[in-house]
């Protein structure tokens, strides 16, 4: 769509949205007013989240009002920004939206309203379970089955099988054991009367395929579905894709084949082809990266091995700078710590704040041992993946709301320029909240107003002096606790994970959480040390990637890599890559010993060869 074609998609949109379509891109722009159901590819740094909101708005605005729009998403971040950013398009939604995860949309607008109807009726008084007490089941069911003591490989395995099975996959090829411990898993479950996360759209899905009628009514309500990071939400939402595309609904699916991470779970880039296949969709490609320079769109491309038409934006000058820092000899992943130390006090004396700084690893071993050590060491202070954080679920995100409104001040409407927070809600906004939660939990009605609640977190979130993002978090959350009396809240909560959430919240302000932490946004003054997986969705001024030696990174066994299994290290180095915006280091080396003791001389890491361009011959221990 051309500018001059503005006017009249305008005449429909409200003023905020139609200004927003106008700073749109063409090819954002065309995305999100497309008619009928879409494939959105949207590369890294492509906007997409803009396009995404853009779209739903559209959607919203063009629909009649007595109809709905889902847009369903990877976390419940960024199902909140998502409501968020509708809102400063002046689209509050109400019952029009639903902004969530697959989760939350399976459990309100499928299982809760539909499943008494049905031959799959959810438990009385059923209960969500924990990670802690699902994993005690899973052992329970793989001794009761006969499978034994269960490991780590097993139980991803096993939790990847059971997605495939309740998705209608040909279990032919299946491990006995396993489809023995998990239809022995299921039965605990039902005694128990109790779902865990991966029952619920297991469950939904069932009530789905198990009558028209229900298809048909949820198909009336939700014209329209937007799927975020449709890569990665694996079989059993695919399966309820298909189910509801049967009966009319419209859907947009975005994602990226190329930052598929979840394949150990189920999750495949085949789904998103396989809708393209499709009639009715048509593919929209968002292929301009306003986050990082041509320099670094290259190489990162060139990890892929793949030729994608990714191009800077027009304003970006800087191409971006990849630098290799070369460890030489036979030192190991200390040194490659102690050099990521030396690099990322040098960036910050060149003025790089700690927090736009990002070490990066594959997984848990021996690299984050030595990591670890040497910035403690050091003295830098960073924050680690999973450390120090609040937990999920409601309770904890209005927690985290609540902070971010605390440190932006009396807005109305403003916004948190914290690095990495969501835009800070309104005081009615959170009242709205807290009152919705209270008439859930049993605690208040319907009818009441939340006007008083906002009169309280008036008192509660303007109170001086004003707090500054560093601060100690333990006090305020104190205050937040005592005076919106969430104890109580917690108690009363049909979700499982509020029972504990201010127990862990205390827990991660004991041990130094920040007010800017609890907001959500990153640690002031820390730098960031994370999975590459974890890092996926975040952007970084510069990131260092150490420990780049063969056979360590991509890591792979005597026999060498096969591959799906070189295919899924070049997608996730390629996410760890393209989270920067200005530099990436990159630490080699042809040395490391792994995490069972056993030293490898090799190489420098072939996705460093891929990127430089240059593939040096060195003599390769498989």
């Amino acid at each position: 769509m051309h500018h001059d074609q503005l006017p009249a998609m305008e005449e429909r949109l409200p003023a905020a949205l139609a200004a927003e379509f106008a700073e749109l891109t063409d090819e954002q722009r065309e995305a999100a007013s497309h008619q009928g159901s879409l494939v959105l590819r949207a590369g890294p740094g492509a906007g997409k989240t803009r396009t995404l909101v853009a779209r739903v708005g559209y959607l919203l605005a063009t629909t009649s009002r007595h109809r709905s729009v889902a847009a369903i998403t990877f976390t419940d971040a960024a199902a909140t920004e998502v409501t968020q950013r509708l809102r400063h398009l002046g689209l509050p939604g109400g019952r029009r939206i639903s902004s969530s995860t697959i989760h939350s949309f399976c459990m309100r607008h499928i299982l809760l309203p539909y499943a008494h109807f049905t031959d799959t009726p959810l438990p009385d008084d059923f209960t969500v379970c924990t990670e802690a007490q699902s994993s005690k089941w899973w052992d329970e069911a793989a001794y009761d089955a006969g499978l034994g003591e269960l490991k780590s490989k097993d139980r991803t395995e096993l939790s990847k099988q059971r997605r495939l099975l309740a998705a209608g996959t040909d279990s032919a090829s299946f491990n006995l054991l396993y489809r023995a411990t998990i239809t022995r898993y299921r039965e605990l479950l039902t005694e128990r009367q109790v779902l865990d996360f991966d029952a619920i759209p297991e469950q939904a899905l069932n009530v789905l395929r198990s009558t028209h009628e229900v298809r048909k009514m949820i198909a009336a309500r939700f014209p329209h579905i937007v799927v975020d990071e449709y890569q990665d939400l694996g079989p059993v939402l695919h399966a309820i894709v298909l189910e509801l595309l049967a009966c009319g609904v419209e859907f947009t699916v975005v994602g990226d084949p190329d930052q598929t991470m979840f394949g150990f779970q189920g999750a495949s880039p085949h789904y998103l082809t396989e809708l393209e296949q499709l009639h009715g969709f048509v593919t929209r490609q968002l292929n301009v990266n306003w986050r990082s320079g041509s320099h670094l769109i290259t190489a990162g491309l060139r990890v892929l091995d793949a030729d994608r038409p990714y191009r800077a934006a027009p304003s970006r000058n800087e191409p971006g700078l990849v630098t290799e820092e070369i460890i030489v000899g036979h030192r190991d992943l200390d040194e490659h710590a102690s050099r990521a130390v030396t690099i990322v006090q040098d960036r910050i004396r060149a003025g790089t704040q700690p927090e736009e700084i990002a070490v990066l690893y594959p997984s848990q071993g021996p690299l984050l041992t030595e990591l670890h050590t040497a910035f403690e060491q050091a003295q830098i202070a960073y924050d680690a993946e999973k450390a120090r954080k609040i937990p999920p679920g409601h309770l904890a995100d209005f927690i985290s709301d609540c902070t971010s409104r605390y440190l932006a001040g009396p807005l109305p409407g403003g916004a948190s320029a914290l690095p990495g927070a969501a835009k800070a809600r309104t005081l009615m906004e959170l009242a709205t909240l807290w009152h919705r939660r209270r008439v859930a939990a049993g605690l208040a009605i319907e009818e009441d107003t939340p006007r008083r609640l906002a009169r309280t977190l008036t008192q509660l979130l303007d109170a001086s002096p004003r707090p500054q993002p560093a601060d100690d978090a333990t006090d305020f959350l104190e205050r937040l606790i005592s005076e919106l009396d969430l104890s109580t809240l917690a108690a009363a909560s049909e979700d499982s994970r509020d029972h504990t959430a201010i127990q862990q919240c205390r827990g991660a302000a004991a041990a130094g959480l920040s007010l800017a932490e609890m907001a959500g946004a990153r640690a002031p003054g820390r730098i960031v040390m994370t999975t590459y997986h974890s890092s996926k969705g975040r952007e970084f001024d510069i990131v260092v990637l150490p420990g780049l030696v063969n056979k360590h990174i991509p890591y792979y066994g005597w026999s060498g890599p096969t591959q799906r299994e070189m295919r899924n290290a070049r997608r996730n180095f390629y996410v760890a890559f393209t989270r920067a915006r200005h530099e990436v280091v990159l630490i080699t080396g042809k040395y490391h010993t792994d995490r069972w003791g056993e030293p490898h001389t090799t190489r420098r890491s072939v996705f460093v060869d891929d990127i430089l361009g240059t593939h040096p011959e060195h003599n390769e221990d498989r």
